[in-house]
């Protein structure tokens, strides 16, 4: 289809030719015309000939009744010399303006052997060394990111599982799709609003993380505290309600019930009987959300999120081993966090622990 108008904008300023350099010259060395009228006559701004007036000076020496004047002159080839290097200097610079020690790093860092686990993000890494290294010259964590996207690292978006499965933010959270059915206990309607705004240590939000889809195949417990973004996980041989019943009584019993004081899950069936944790527990309250509502305890789906780069959806969890799992929870429990102001869980919740027991 043959477009009959310009579909581009055209540009409203121009550079100086090497020609209308050597006019500009001519008319500046008659001295009959003023600048207004040297910048009509070449079809450029006013603006545009007094800046290279002033790029093109250079200092002269004549010889007046036999005592030497300074003088300033206009010469076109100064002034496209003085140009030319001025748009080399404006030109976006390369990586190599930046500490070449610092990407060395950050590769080691994002993509460590296959016998290490990954603990930084581009961000808790970047962070981290300008923190150590506050005199050399770093990017930024948007500068690092871009860079990848433009695959100037050795490091490359498939590098960063995260980034890979990101999905755009819901503008306005959904309603649940569903409500408890079941009514297996309290629903998450009853929960104190407190929780929500994590200024309170000892809620959590419990969930299993499966593998294989297969009888009698083992699942993993995560259980995570909303305020230090603390994960507890546990391998379970058995998903019935009572074998989980009794694997969150000894997690209690091990953290200290003093550090519970709600615990947040969702509907299913393998759940059932954990309301009966308030019978041996009578300052724990149990709370279920919504069905088809996972957003209401999403800083467990999140931590879970996190887990799958070190655990693979789809593979069999029979030949995990505890010491593999403990690995992976801290290698989760030791990543820095924006969240917490580049903080350790595992620290936060520690020391969020001991002002419990200096408390009671």
């Amino acid at each position: 289809m043959t477009q009959h108008h310009s579909t581009t904008v055209k540009r409203t300023f121009k550079h100086l030719s090497d020609i209308k350099r050597g006019q500009l010259h001519a008319m500046k060395r008659s001295g009959l015309y003023t600048q207004k009228e040297m910048a009509d006559m070449l079809e450029v701004n006013q603006s545009t000939v007094s800046r290279e007036l002033k790029r093109g000076m250079a200092e002269q020496v004549k010889l007046v009744n036999g005592k030497r004047e300074h003088y300033e002159s206009y010469f076109p080839d100064v002034g496209a010399r003085v140009y030319k290097e001025n748009r080399e200097r404006s030109r976006a610079k390369d990586i190599e303006k930046y500490d070449q020690d610092f990407f060395t790093a950050l590769q080691k860092a994002l993509k460590p052997p296959k016998s290490e686990l990954r603990v930084h993000s581009v961000d808790t890494f970047t962070h981290h060394y300008q923190k150590d290294n506050p005199d050399k010259r770093l990017p930024c964590m948007k500068t690092v990111y871009n860079l990848i996207d433009r695959g100037e690292l050795d490091v490359r978006n498939i590098d960063l599982p995260r980034k890979t499965r990101l999905r755009p933010r819901r503008k306005k959270p959904m309603d649940p799709h569903g409500t408890n059915k079941r009514k297996l206990g309290r629903s998450i309607e009853e929960r104190d609003p407190i929780v929500l705004t994590r200024e309170e240590f000892g809620h959590w939000e419990l969930d299993l993380v499966i593998g294989k889809k297969t009888k009698g195949e083992p699942v993993i417990l995560t259980l995570l505290e909303r305020q230090t973004r603390h994960l507890v996980t546990k391998k379970l041989w058995d998903k019935s309600p009572e074998y989980i019943r009794e694997a969150m009584l000894k997690i209690i019993k091990e953290h200290g019930p003093q550090n519970f004081k709600t615990i947040t899950t969702d509907n299913g069936s393998e759940f059932a009987t954990l309301s009966k944790l308030e019978d041996t527990h009578e300052n724990i309250r149990i709370y279920y959300a919504h069905a088809y509502a996972s957003w209401e305890k999403g800083a467990n789906e999140r931590h879970n999120g996190m887990l799958r780069e070190f655990i693979p959806k789809g593979i069999s969890l029979q030949d995990l081993s505890y010491k593999r799992l403990k690995l992976c929870t801290d290698a989760l429990n030791m990543k820095p966090r924006r969240t917490l102001r580049y903080v350790y869980p595992r620290n936060l919740y520690e020391q969020k622990r001991q002002e419990v027991a200096q408390a009671s």
